[in-house]
């Protein structure tokens, strides 16, 4: 299954494609970008093409994925993404976001991923999303807490939050 195109107010998603390749490339080598993404690690092109062809099979099976964030007003480069995959090869989903520093603390991050969580929630059986970050990562952490996501547990290396589907009385067990 292809994912959508979904819209916001001032976002387009646009699923990922062998083309992104480059761009997003570009944008998780962004020093801000690759702190917490990727630990500080700079990954070679041939990793975010991997990166970007296990995401299509991952939407093809499980109909999950990401999105490439662009700003409707102005048309440009990706602005930055958003979207799931499996934590560890499943069952369980990460929701992931990322955005070009010059568009951190505009709440793009947050009304992307709402619109993600909304196709979820519409579009598959998932129960529960999570979502993870490192301990510095303050802006990541307030996104989540926006989302109305909960407080699972925190360690030296990772905060981790999740989000039940609408109407579920009780968290499932971890």
């Amino acid at each position: 299954m292809e994912l959508p195109v979904l819209q916001t107010r001032r976002l387009r998603l646009c699923p990922w494609t062998s083309d992104d390749v480059d761009e997003l490339h570009s944008l998780w080598m962004a020093p801000e970008v690759r702190r917490y993404l990727w630990d500080g690690v700079v990954i070679t092109r041939e990793t975010a093409e991997q990166v970007i062809h296990a995401n299509l099979a991952c939407a093809a099976q499980y109909a999950i994925g990401c999105w490439a964030l662009y700003l409707l007003r102005p048309v440009e480069r990706i602005a930055g993404f958003c979207g799931f995959r499996l934590i560890d090869d499943g069952p369980e989903i990460e929701l992931m976001f990322g955005l070009r520093g010059e568009h951190w603390g505009k709440g793009l991050a947050t009304e992307a991923s709402r619109a993600a969580i909304d196709y979820l929630w519409r579009s598959t059986s998932f129960q529960r999303v999570y979502a993870r970050t490192d301990p510095p990562n303050g802006k990541s952490v307030e996104v989540m807490r926006r989302l109305g996501m909960t407080l699972e547990s925190t360690t030296a290396a990772m905060i981790t939050y999740s989000l039940a589907r609408p109407g579920e009385a009780h968290p499932a067990p971890r």
